[in-house]
C-alpha cells in the first residue's frame, strides 16, 4: 500500500542516487535531532516497538555524542559541541515513554528532550495515554529535559493569534509548577508554524523551537525552527540510518524554497 511515507522514501533513495545529496548541504551544524512519540507493543503509526527502540537507541549511542536540545544549543555558541552531536527527542508526552522509553535511555546514560502540554496530562490523545503529572516531575528529576508543547496541542496555524499566545506562555508556568524549572525549549504541534507564531514564542522566553522539517543539519542561529527527523512504525534501523545520513535534506530545501516564492501581502 502507498502511502505518505511510501513516497518519502522513493524521495530519500532519489535524493540519494542522484547525486543531489552530495551537493546540497544546508549551512549549520551536523547535528541529527530524531523525534519519537509512543514506544508501544501495538505501535500506531507514529509509534515503534520496543524493541525496535532499544535497536536504535543502542545505534545512536554507538554512532552518535548524545545530547539534550538545551545542551546542544548552550554548547553551540560556545563552540563546544563534541565531533558527532545528535539529540533525542519525544513529543506529547505519552505514557509509554516512562514505560519503555525511560529504561532504554537511562541504560546509555542519555538524556533526552520531552515536550509535554500539561493540559493533556492524565488524559489521553490521539488515542493514547497521556503520563500524569508525577510522571513529568520523574523524568525532570532523573536528567531528563522537560520542554513545552502547548497547552493543549491545537495546531497553532489555524487558531487565533490570542489563543495563540495563550498556549504558547502559559505552559512554562505550568511546567516550573511541576519540575521546579522553567521549560527553555518550545516545540510546535503537528510542526505547524510561521514567522509570527516564532516570534511570539521567542517573545514568551524560550530559546528555541523546533519544527518536523527534516534536516540532520541544524542552523543553530535559526533557533525558532530548528529541523527534526520523525521516526515512525514503519523505519526500521535501515530506514533510520538513511534519514540521520542526510537522505531527507530535500525536505529541508522544499521548505526553504517554498519560503522564497511564497507571496506576501501588505
Amino acid at each position: 500500500m502507498f502511502t505518505r511515507e511510501t513516497g518519502r522514501r522513493a524521495l530519500d533513495r532519489a535524493f540519494r542516487l542522484s547525486g543531489l545529496k552530495r551537493y546540497y548541504r544546508p549551512s549549520g551544524a551536523r547535528c541529527p535531532i530524531v523525534l519519537y512519540h509512543g514506544v508501544s507493543d501495538d505501535p500506531g503509526p507514529w509509534d515503534v516497538t520496543p524493541d525496535e527502540f532499544r535497536r536504535q537507541i543502542s545505534w545512536f549511542d554507538r554512532t552518535f555524542d548524545l545530547l539534550s536540545v538545551s545542551e546542544a544549543t548552550a554548547r553551540w555558541r560556545t563552540d563546544e559541541l563534541p565531533p558527532r552531536p545528535a539529540v533525542v527527542t519525544f513529543d506529547d508526552g505519552l505514557a509509554s515513554t516512562i514505560e519503555h522509553a525511560l529504561p532504554v535511555l537511562e541504560s546509555h546514560g542519555i538524556a533526552a528532550t520531552h515536550y509535554i502540554a500539561p493540559g493533556l496530562l492524565g488524559d489521553r490523545f490521539e488515542g493514547s495515554e497521556v503520563m500524569a503529572r508525577g510522571d513529568v516531575a520523574e523524568l525532570h528529576d532523573r536528567g531528563q529535559e522537560i520542554g513545552a508543547h502547548t497547552m493543549t496541542h491545537p495546531d497553532l496555524t489555524v487558531v487565533s493569534r490570542e489563543r495563540a499566545r495563550e498556549e504558547i506562555a502559559d505552559p512554562r508556568e505550568a511546567l516550573a509548577e511541576i519540575t521546579g524549572e522553567t521549560p527553555r525549549s518550545f516545540a510546535y504541534p503537528y510542526g505547524a508554524f510561521d514567522p509570527e507564531l516564532a516570534t511570539i514564542v521567542e517573545t514568551a522566553g524560550y530559546e528555541t523551537a523546533t519544527t518536523v522539517v527534516a534536516s540532520d543539519v541544524v542552523d543553530f542561529e535559526a533557533r525558532f525552527s530548528i529541523p527534526r527527523l520523525p521516526l515512525r512504525r514503519d523505519h526500521d534501523l535501515n530506514a533510520v540510518r538513511s534519514i540521520v545520513n542526510g537522505d531527507r535534506r530535500w525536505q529541508q530545501a522544499s521548505a526553504a524554497f517554498a519560503a522564497r516564492i511564497r507571496p506576501t501581502t501588505t
